[in-house]
């Protein structure tokens, strides 16, 4: 993991949009943002968690349900954009790396801050360096298929730490997966008690390397 970087631990919860023309270019709203900072020693040294106002459809019962996000919840917060800054203006000046559960979240995102704010290219520092840690993990193991948050805790021997589905909860338990990662002869040893069908008998190293992304074009 790369030293002088702030290492930021996200997590999103959004809401589907249901209306044919903006779905096309964007498919959901984000309703929270959760995530910790990490040190170089992968200690939390601070916390984000905010909930955002959809624009086009208020929270369905089943997101509510998976959440508990109500939209009596939303009713006063702010919208996208200006929750976005803060959210820049927690990380601060100094480089970071996003680290979250598989990519999804990403492309909700970058869908989002295309449709709502094209102009806006403070928003391009987000994906410089977007790790997915889904898939590393994943090579580690040697597992044919992806493996949701709380699995891969089980599959770990950890127990899931707060309410699942909560944005910060959900962004503090794939910083406690990250730990392990980060032990090589750890993640060697829960490899060789794994049940689970392996790739090849050579994917055993890794390395928590950057995948850059680009927006789209306008």
């Amino acid at each position: 993991m790369p030293r002088n970087h702030s290492k930021i631990i996200l997590d999103l919860e959004f809401n589907p949009v249901r209306e044919p023309e903006i779905r096309e270019k964007m498919r959901s709203e984000i309703i929270e943002i959760g995530a910790v900072m990490l040190d170089d020693s992968l200690t939390e040294i601070g916390s984000f968690d905010e909930y955002i106002k959809p624009r086009y459809n208020t929270v369905e019962d089943k997101i509510s349900r998976l959440t508990g996000i109500s939209n009596e919840q939303l009713e006063s917060c702010g919208d996208f954009d200006l929750v976005m800054h803060r959210f820049m203006d927690w990380i601060g000046d100094k480089p970071f790396s996003l680290y979250s559960w598989s990519l999804t979240d990403m492309n909700v995102m970058l869908d989002e801050i295309d449709f709502k704010c094209p102009e806006d290219e403070s928003y391009d520092r987000f994906f410089v360096r977007w790790i997915d840690l889904q898939k590393i993990y994943q090579r580690m193991m040697g597992f044919y298929k992806s493996m949701g948050l709380t699995n891969a805790l089980g599959s770990l021997g950890i127990y899931f730490d707060g309410t699942e589905h909560g944005a910060l909860a959900d962004a503090r338990n794939t910083a406690a997966i990250m730990r392990v990662m980060s032990d090589g002869e750890k993640m060697k040893s829960y490899r060789s008690r794994s049940h689970v069908t392996y790739n090849t008998s050579e994917s055993s190293g890794f390395s928590l390397g950057n995948i850059t992304i680009k927006r789209k074009d306008k």
